[in-house]
């Protein structure tokens, strides 16, 4: 028995110890880059938000002074979250693109059968950092194990525990910083195409099978969210502008049928959106995209020649709506974005949102 409670007593030990190191030690990968580049959005024109499909869009591309602030699986209670961090500062910017895909409403990464509590973890620490300990989209589970063990599903944490196996023969080595020149540069094989498709939506509508089972209320909730952030920014003389770009004809086949009653309610809370004064560009069903898949990296996100075509057509747009003002440079001589984002390369293929 003695020897028993010794065991649970140094395991527990062990725990504490790694939580000190977790707040102590500053991780040098995307935990800083994330907390390093949030002043950086402070007297910018524009900042993206949400989910990793935001790749789509370039604002060098655009003539558009911005920065960059997605990350793999964002969610719209996450971006009310973030949204609010930004507004607080001395100089927000004017515009806000939210990047959202059909099935967007339905994520709650808090939520007791998502797969991704991981995520809201690290961003609950981002923004322990700032001062800020309230729940995110009403959770409050995942406040309480950050707050209590804040190295559970640290990211960081991880991979040098995979570094330290690796060195004992257990394990294999930690992949390799993300190339994200390399990531711009894929091209999506057509023959590929559908059967990526299928695999994906099946995975996607099986997660959100199981979170309405759980909570039904949560696309009601993320349109909640929407709402109260185009009231803080349009109250600073802000714009929000919701952009959905192109997805694969086989990708948007796959989920209609899969989940078409999830794509049918996006489509409606954009139209509630719009007559709330949110500018709504929704390019999910443009035939200009279907088939090209020589602009896509996968059936989700743009690669670079797709998103220097899709970023140049939605400013037009914009412009033409008189949503930006005049173009004061040529396509693609902007100023570089001094923007972050935070969707590694093993995770970019497997989320749309």
């Amino acid at each position: 028995m003695i020897r028993l409670v010794q065991f649970f007593g140094l395991g527990f030990l062990l725990l504490m110890v790694l939580n000190g190191l977790s707040w102590i030690i500053d991780d040098t990968g995307e935990h800083r880059q994330m907390r390093e580049a949030l002043p950086a959005i402070q007297g910018r024109e524009a900042v993206s938000l949400g989910g990793s499909i935001g790749v789509g869009l370039r604002f060098p591309e655009m003539c558009v002074d911005g920065a960059d602030y997605f990350w793999n699986g964002q969610d719209l209670f996450e971006v009310e979250a973030v949204a609010d961090l930004i507004l607080d500062g001395p100089a927000p910017p004017r515009y806000w693109f939210v990047v959202a895909a059909p099935t967007a409403q339905s994520y709650d990464n808090g939520a007791q059968a998502s797969e991704r509590g991981g995520r809201r973890r690290e961003f609950h620490r981002l923004l322990f950092r700032h001062g800020r300990f309230g729940m995110v989209g009403g959770d409050w589970r995942q406040v309480l194990i950050t707050a209590l063990t804040p190295a559970l599903g640290y990211d960081a944490w991880a991979g040098r525990f995979q570094m330290l196996r690796h060195q004992m023969g257990l394990a294999e080595a930690p992949p390799p910083p993300t190339d994200r020149a390399a990531r711009d540069r894929l091209t999506l094989d057509p023959a590929r195409a559908g059967p990526e498709a299928e695999a994906f939506t099946d995975r996607q509508a099986v997660q959100l099978q199981r979170m309405a089972y759980y909570d039904s209320s949560i696309p009601r909730r993320s349109e909640e969210a929407l709402i109260r952030i185009n009231q803080r920014i349009a109250a600073t003389g802000g714009t929000m502008i919701v952009v959905t770009p192109p997805m694969t004809e086989a990708v948007r086949e796959s989920t209609m049928r899969e989940m078409g009653d999830q794509v049918r309610g996006f489509e409606a809370m954009l139209a509630r959106l719009a007559e709330d004064g949110v500018v709504v560009s929704n390019h999910w069903r443009d035939p200009a995209f279907a088939e090209s898949h020589d602009l896509f990296a996968d059936n989700q996100h743009l690669n670079r020649a797709g998103a220097q075509v899709f970023s140049r057509s939605l400013a037009d747009e914009l412009r033409d709506r008189d949503i930006l003002p005049a173009a004061a440079c040529s396509y693609g001589q902007a100023v570089e974005t001094a923007g972050f984002q935070t969707t590694s390369g093993h995770e970019i293929l497997d989320d749309a949102r």
